[in-house]
């Protein structure tokens, strides 16, 4: 023996002075190399880890909640009930229970705890030997369908339809109930081997990222418990919502709509009107959204029926904020579209582009209103296997609302007037026209008004398009001059008073008629055309003036129409009777 360890000193010896200069490295690597084996070889204790647990019996069942439950339990000494190898331990219990009525979005949290509750009770009343329970060849040679803990009603079932049939899992009616069991039976003493406090250290401790000792100092009124959660667990409740709900205001406050947005709208049609700022609250509360849950669920640890109406609020306002995302996206890449063609921001293209992309908004607000509600427990399912029986009922109700749909569908696709188009009601009302929506259609006046108009009431009314096929209106100037007149002066100076105005078209060129010879004047006629409907008003009150003032300058009378009375001398025959006299009566003319 001496002889061998002088020969192993002295080989040792050898190699390291052989190594010297390499061996600070070789230590290295071989303490790295057994950082990252040391969670390899932790792994192997458990040789089949995707293996799911035995529950083809009610002896199974039990046998393999409990023995999942006291690895937790160990397991929790060292690393807390957060830690994920406990979780993986409490999740192979949970799949112990039948939760198929528990909704998705509290599902886990609900079994961890409803398994620690019945561990519980376990740990305090009186439970039969294990070789008393059915095994699986009792259960095929008696036909049993299900096993019940003695002097309970904790039941263990056979599952009969769903993705888990033929197993035998905790009944719906034991998952229910088992905080009311526990409340009976949490006055009474642990047995031997028990999982001492468990449902405590998880509900009351904080998560990985609180330090356990910083709970530990705190006084003992912030650990008295209040609906399953201390006092410290509220106060931190309540001070993320604070904090979530106060950065989700500033971020409101400085992504709301600026000046720089109207100055868009008021810009050339190719500037787009959307802006990246938009988008930036709808993200931002989204993602505290998300962080508020974390920090609650896995930090705070807030549980039981607290966390499923935090959970529900949570979600809900989730909801809303994605659905604001997905409509301020739609938003953009409809802008995007419109202004990357070049397209004239207001043109009937443009309004295409927008239906279609508020339909597609639509499918996805229905597709993330499911989501969110089979999230919550709540199934569309009932709603839509009773359509047949109310749709009727909802067709009535929404029949206007519809008609005004199908109304603006057949207005895009019939084209009879376009954003930017100037038009005139039968009912008188005339416009500009500023959006074709889905439910109405928008113009605005020469008062500066904007009157909404239902889609239904303008596919079923006059629409005169001043705007189609130009963009342009004609003018009817008419005006009267004396008799002797000079007729070719007084065409130059009409031609001339209109081709100086600047709202009159240059194609095409303005033209005098002579219409007729008046009873009082010669009559006259100027065309024109206005370069926009609306000027119409305008151009005429500014070529009157002119007129009348080119005419006075040179010399052109416009006469007024008036009427001579010619008197007839007194007859002899005494049976007529005519008046000594008539006043000399002059008609003005409307």
């Amino acid at each position: 023996m001496f002889i061998f360890v002088k020969i192993f000193h002295h080989s040792e010896s050898i190699i390291l002075d052989t190594m010297k200069p390499y061996r600070l490295h070789i230590i290295l690597v071989f303490y790295l190399a057994l950082l990252f084996c040391g969670p390899l070889v932790e792994a192997i204790e458990d040789p089949t880890p995707l293996k799911p647990p035995d529950t083809n019996s009610p002896r199974a069942t039990l046998k393999v909640f409990l023995d999942n439950m006291n690895r937790a339990y160990k397991n929790s000494l060292q690393e807390g009930y957060r830690h994920e190898d406990v979780f993986v331990y409490l999740g192979r219990a949970v799949e112990c229970l039948d939760l198929s009525e528990i909704a998705p979005n509290v599902v886990q949290d609900f079994g961890v705890e409803t398994a620690l509750l019945l561990k519980e009770i376990f740990d305090r009343i009186e439970m039969p030997p294990i070789e008393e329970i059915p095994d699986k060849s009792t259960i095929e040679f008696r036909g049993l369908t299900q096993w019940t803990v003695p002097n309970t009603d904790i039941a263990i079932v056979k599952i009969e339809e769903g993705s888990r049939q033929g197993e035998f899992l905790f009944s719906i009616g034991t998952v229910a109930r088992v905080r009311e069991y526990y409340s009976r039976v949490d006055h009474l003493p642990y047995k031997s081997g028990a999982s001492v406090d468990a449902y405590e250290d998880y509900i009351f401790g904080p998560g990985p990222m609180i330090p356990q000792k910083w709970i530990r100092n705190l006084p003992a009124w912030a650990k008295i418990g209040i609906y399953d959660q201390a006092v410290w667990q509220w106060s931190g409740l309540l001070m993320i919502l604070l904090i979530g709900g106060a950065l989700t205001f500033f971020v409101f406050r400085w992504t709301r709509h600026r000046p720089s947005d109207t100055d868009k709208q008021e810009a050339e049609p190719t500037v787009s009107r959307w802006s990246w700022r938009r988008l930036i609250f709808p993200l931002v509360w989204m993602v505290l959204l998300f962080v508020s849950h974390y920090v609650i669920d896995e930090q705070i640890n807030i549980t039981g029926q607290v966390l499923k109406m935090v959970k529900i609020g949570l979600r809900v306002i989730l909801f809303i904020a994605s659905g604001w995302a997905i409509v301020v996206i739609a938003n953009g890449v409809a802008e995007y579209i419109i202004t990357s063609k070049r397209a004239f921001a207001k043109t009937i293209d443009a309004n295409l582009v927008r239906l279609i992309t508020r339909l597609i908004t639509l499918v996805l607000l229905f597709v993330l209103l499911w989501n969110t509600s089979d999230y919550l427990g709540m199934s569309f399912t009932a709603v839509f296997a009773s359509a047949g029986i109310v749709g009727l009922g909802v067709a009535l109700a929404a029949r206007e609302t519809l008609a005004n749909f199908f109304g603006g569908i057949s207005i895009f696709l019939d084209r009879p007037f376009k954003s930017g188009d100037y038009i005139v009601l039968d009912s008188g009302e005339r416009g500009r026209v500023v959006e074709v929506g889905l439910r109405s259609t928008r113009i605005i006046t020469r008062d500066d008004i904007m009157i909404s108009i239902p889609n239904s009431l303008m596919t079923n009314t006059k629409v005169v398009n001043q705007s189609a096929p130009r963009n342009r209106f004609r003018v009817r100037i008419k005006v009267g001059v004396a008799y002797g007149s000079d007729v070719d002066q007084v065409q130059e100076v009409l031609l001339t008073a209109a081709r100086d105005n600047k709202m009159v078209a240059f194609v095409p060129d303005p033209r005098v008629r002579f219409r007729q010879f008046g009873d009082s004047a010669l009559d006259f006629e100027l065309l024109c055309w206005a370069r926009r409907p609306e000027d119409k008003g305008r151009l005429v009150h500014e070529l009157n003036l002119q007129i009348y003032k080119d005419f006075a300058a040179a010399g052109i009378e416009i006469p007024f129409p008036q009427r001579d009375v010619h008197l007839q001398p007194q007859s002899k025959d005494p049976e007529i009777t005519v008046p000594s006299s008539l006043p000399h009566k002059a008609e003005n003319a409307d």
